[in-house]
């Protein structure tokens, strides 16, 4: 599979040059990303929770090769500041995930591996209407399900509430440490769980992925799989 979603858009400016337009940048756009997780970062994930309950995950191991930090994303909600930063396995470039860090007041309150699972590109008003219509839109109802059997909860509300609207927010993705190259994520997200001995989240997205001048560029829904993980399960390097 190739790259998807914003990967894709990360591929694709990865190819531009960006030769002599750093020069003389001093400011690290990077360096607020909690954990020291930085742009150009080797990261490798310990497998034990993945090996343990690998019969009843979606999202799949991060196998045991290293991975590249190769684009930062950041984006508020409430008080809640959420950091992405996007991994290529150093093995294999179509290998690719995401580590998600919530900062509340200075403390990590979360800390998540993410793998993209599938990606809907809907083809007209009521294909999206089925993801956002108000009241009745996959992204904010009660629970998501895949596969037609694997039910998710939603994990904010009330589950007597059989609809919430979504999280709105805009995501600023840097693809390079000084901010150079990069764009703009304008999302509506929602994030299910279900307990399969651990949490094993789903965060279903829309996505309208904008390049740095404003122009969209593509859009489409997003669904991630994920679960947590502790700072000792990170080696950073």
């Amino acid at each position: 599979m190739g790259a998807m979603g914003i990967f894709k858009h990360i591929v694709q400016r990865q190819k531009e040059a960006l030769s002599g337009l750093l020069e003389g940048k001093k400011q690290r756009v990077d360096s607020t990303i909690p954990l020291g997780l930085k742009i150009n970062s080797i990261v490798k994930i310990d497998e034990t929770k993945f090996i343990i309950n690998e019969g009843n995950l979606k999202v799949q191991s991060p196998g045991a090769s290293t991975h590249t930090v190769v684009a930062a994303g950041k984006y508020t909600i409430g008080p809640m500041s959420n950091y992405k930063v996007y991994l290529q396995s150093t093995m294999d470039k179509e290998d690719e995930s995401i580590i998600q860090v919530v900062v509340e007041n200075t403390e990590i309150i979360s800390l998540a591996y993410f793998k993209v699972i599938d990606e809907i590109f809907p083809a007209t008003e009521d294909d999206w209407g089925v993801w956002l219509n108000y009241d009745t839109g996959l992204i904010g109802y009660k629970d998501f399900i895949i596969d037609g059997e694997l039910v998710y909860q939603r994990t904010i509300g009330s589950p007597q509430q059989e609809y919430i609207e979504p999280m709105e927010f805009t995501e600023t993705v840097a693809l390079d440490a000084y901010g150079m190259t990069g764009m703009k994520v304008d999302c509506l997200s929602m994030r299910y769980a279900r307990d399969v001995g651990i949490n094993e989240y789903v965060v279903v997205t829309m996505e309208k992925v904008k390049d740095e001048f404003g122009a969209v560029k593509e859009a489409g829904i997003t669904i991630m799989a994920g679960i947590e993980l502790a700072e000792p399960e990170l080696e950073i390097s």
